[in-house]
């Protein structure tokens, strides 16, 4: 590839966003969301899980395969697939934009605009980045399809089958796609070419299905083998496709959409983007309406509707149901592609009045400055967080082979993710293991006990009502150790806990029993016990036994092509930069 100025300011741009993405993961607390979605990828490939109940199988390998050659899981490992693939999509809004307004500078800015979106950067958390990273390379190769490469489609449905295997949520994209398609057939001006291009086509999309049906087998095989032995499928089959026995997600399903939350969520939406990104914010809607107003464009209206429908039919959608604002970094991707393109445009009408140079500068240092502000904001989440600041006492002075006793008013999920790699057990489970020590076998040892109490004043991570319920359990229990172990260290801020270090004497074999009770979110913890998952299955016949192999095989092709997906950028540059 030939190395040009336009590549070089485009790495830089990419350097910068894989840093900014850097710091503010090792800053942002973990939600509780997050704590599930980075805990189920912890040795799941060790594991041999085809899927599971939350079906995001591509994410959940890729995690841990980060975790792998990382050494664990942190705070920065449990968000490096959302940042490897954050910071290369600033290559293909950079590419999606040269596809659309053909003008570098355009370009350029869009790519940087994203690189430096406090919106994308604060909320670069979860599988959302990465699924809708591979949306992107599905949308430049659908707009080459528009652009009259019809088999392109292939590599449309391949990247949009992969996206759906990281976050379900991007098959709200698939009725743009056809909409778009539809509009573009209509407007064939030759009937003859018309039929004869939909006889072509229509081999196409079938073998395009065919190709998406391939890509997502491990998560219909999954499926299928689960609802024949246990009778429930995953909660996005089970709770939203009404199949099978979908009790085990009772309290778990998802808001009915409402008008009410519709306008709510868009409040907070806008509210959250204004914060973050005032300028891209107004910037991209600003270039949106340039843009479907500029004759020079006429022929690129439809690469233009596609990316307003996407982000149309997933804002409608999710703002009718929920406000995880990790959903929503698909705006300022949008945004960031469009507001290059009216940055360029305002600075030439107006530059026999300004000089072109002093307003790029000032947009370049308002932007800068923003995105500072929003790094410095992130800065003190990290000592107010609960999770990263029980993982980091843990790590750093809690022996392996230590018995780790939590108090039951620290919100579970909690510490499932800091504790993960010990011998933890939730107070209210102790009286039973103490009185049945001598009913296990193995050789007694005395090994260090840690109780980790709630201080008084804070809930934990329980919702108020949640915390008042558990209370005097925990109370009756901290007054318990505080009488028989002695305080050893108080950490945290926002929430703030009492470290206590004592000893017990128990048998080699208490472990296992231990690890075999630690469970979040119907899995067990880093997969120390899969027999014990919820959606455990067993294969009886051997039609079973070859489905599930091929399943697995299609899954490991999956994760491979989606690693390699982050090359695909590089050789499309090579392609078409000069």
């Amino acid at each position: 590839m030939k190395i040009t100025k336009t590549f070089l300011i485009l790495l830089l741009i990419a350097v910068l966003a894989l840093l900014l993405r850097f710091i503010t993961a090792y800053y942002v607390d973990v939600g509780s969301d997050e704590m599930i979605y980075t805990l189920i990828p912890l040795n799941i490939i060790h594991a041999g899980r085809l899927s599971t109940v939350e079906q995001a199988p591509v994410y959940f390998y890729l995690t841990d395969l980060g975790y792998k050659l990382a050494g664990g899981m942190n705070g920065i490992t449990g968000r490096l697939p959302s940042i490897i693939f954050g910071s290369a999509a600033i290559f293909l809004v950079y590419l999606i934009a040269q596809l659309i307004f053909n003008n570098k500078k355009v370009s350029l800015w869009s790519a940087f605009f994203f690189a430096v979106s406090g919106y994308a950067i604060r909320y670069n958390q979860e599988m959302d980045m990465t699924a809708f990273f591979l949306s992107l390379l599905s949308i430049h190769f659908f707009i080459e399809v528009l652009q009259g490469e019809d088999k392109k489609l292939y590599l449309t449905a391949l990247f949009l089958a992969l996206a759906v295997m990281c976050k379900p949520i991007v098959l709200l994209f698939v009725p743009a796609y056809i909409i778009i398609w539809i509009l573009k057939e209509r407007s064939t001006s030759d009937k003859k070419a018309k039929m004869s291009i939909s006889k072509e086509r229509l081999k196409i999309i079938l073998l395009s299905i065919l190709l998406c049906i391939i890509i997502v087998t491990p998560v219909l095989t999954y499926n299928y083998l689960l609802y024949k032995e246990k009778g429930f499928a995953d909660y996005y089959f089970s709770v939203l496709g009404g199949f099978g026995n979908n009790q085990i997600y009772q309290g778990q399903e998802a808001q009915p959409w409402t008008f009410s939350m519709f306008f709510n969520v868009l409040k907070i939406i806008t509210a959250k983007l204004f914060h973050f990104d005032a300028l891209l914010l107004l910037l991209g809607i600003t270039g949106i309406i340039l843009a479907l107003k500029t004759e020079e464009l006429k022929t690129q209206k439809y690469s233009i509707l596609l990316l307003i429908l996407t982000s149309a039919f997933l804002l409608f959608y999710l703002a009718g149901k929920m406000s995880s604002p990790t959903h929503y970094i698909w705006l300022p991707l949008i945004f960031s592609i469009f507001g290059g393109y009216a940055l360029i445009t305002i600075t030439d009408k107006v530059k026999h009045r300004f000089h072109f140079h002093h307003l790029t500068a000032l947009i370049f240092i308002l932007v800068t400055i923003s995105t500072l502000l929003i790094i410095k904001e992130t800065i003190p989440f990290r000592e107010k967080s609960a999770a990263l600041t029980l993982r980091a006492y843990s790590e750093q002075n809690i022996p392996k082979e230590s018995l780790v006793v939590l108090d039951p008013r620290i919100y579970r999920g909690i510490y499932a993710w800091a504790f993960n790699d010990l011998h933890y057990l939730e107070g209210t489970n102790y009286p039973q293991l103490m009185n049945n020590l001598d009913k296990i076998k193995g050789t007694k040892t005395t090994v260090p006990l840690y109780y980790i109490e709630c201080a008084p004043g804070t809930n934990c991570g329980w919702k108020p009502e949640d915390f008042q319920h558990i209370a005097p359990v925990g109370e009756k229990l901290s007054t318990y150790f505080q009488q028989q172990t002695q305080k050893v260290a108080e950490v945290g801020k926002a929430e703030k806990f009492y470290i206590y270090r004592g000893s017990a004497t128990l048998p080699s074999d208490v472990f296992p029993i231990i690890d075999q009770a630690q469970m979040h979110w119907y899995t067990p913890v880093a997969w120390k016990h899969p027999e014990n998952a919820i959606d455990n299955y067993t294969l009886d016949t051997r039609f079973d036994k070859l489905l599930n192999g091929f399943a697995f095989l299609i899954l490991y092709l999956d994760v491979l092509v989606a690693l390699l997906s982050l090359s695909v950028p590089f050789y499309l540059l090579c392609r078409k930069c000069d």
